[in-house]
């Protein structure tokens, strides 16, 4: 079903006045950033979809789906992460216009009339790596240190004054 990688980039204006509609697989080779930390492992897939409301901004919006490698910080093992996230684009022609699309939506600046896929949706995985990956149970070796059974009683150093005072009674005696 999502044979074909994502293409690297498409019209944004075709894709998304038409309401285009993308399925694709998600190729390691293409997410270079993704490998400086985290290995893409295949069967990952994005769906898009372009749209646009009259008089709105254009949006493309859809679904990332896949599963990276990366290292326990636990044991130090390699752990397998499913990474899976929703996208909101707001696209716009420049820094201006992004800053007055809806909250909402994450901003896109397009380049030239053309939305870099590849590019913004390694923006979203990159996004999506957890920062300290762990397995769920995890044998590391490491055990806590025990407990103190009965630690002594610490004598408070104004107890002593506390003592002198009773010793001397209340005031005006």
């Amino acid at each position: 079903m999502f044979s074909e990688p994502i293409p690297e980039r498409v019209s944004a204006v075709r894709f998304v006045d038409a309401g285009e509609r993308l399925a694709g697989a998600l190729d390691p080779a293409h997410y270079k950033r993704l490998a400086e930390i985290a290995t893409l492992l295949p069967g990952g897939t994005a769906e898009l979809q372009g749209s646009r409301d009259p008089f709105g901004p254009q949006v493309v919006r859809g679904t990332l789906q896949c599963e990276v490698r990366l290292t326990c910080q636990r044991c130090l093992q390699p752990v397998d992460v499913v990474l899976s996230g929703d996208i909101r684009w707001g696209l716009a022609r420049n820094e201006k216009a992004a800053g007055q699309l809806d909250r909402e939506l994450d901003p896109i600046v397009l380049d030239d009339g053309e939305l870099w896929l590849r590019q913004a949706i390694e923006d979203e995985l990159l996004l999506l790596v957890p920062i300290m990956p762990m397995h769920d149970m995890c044998d590391t070796g490491w055990t806590s240190d025990p407990e103190p059974e009965s630690a002594p009683a610490r004598v408070s150093p104004f107890g002593v004054l506390s003592a002198l005072k009773t010793e001397q009674g209340p005031k005006g005696e």
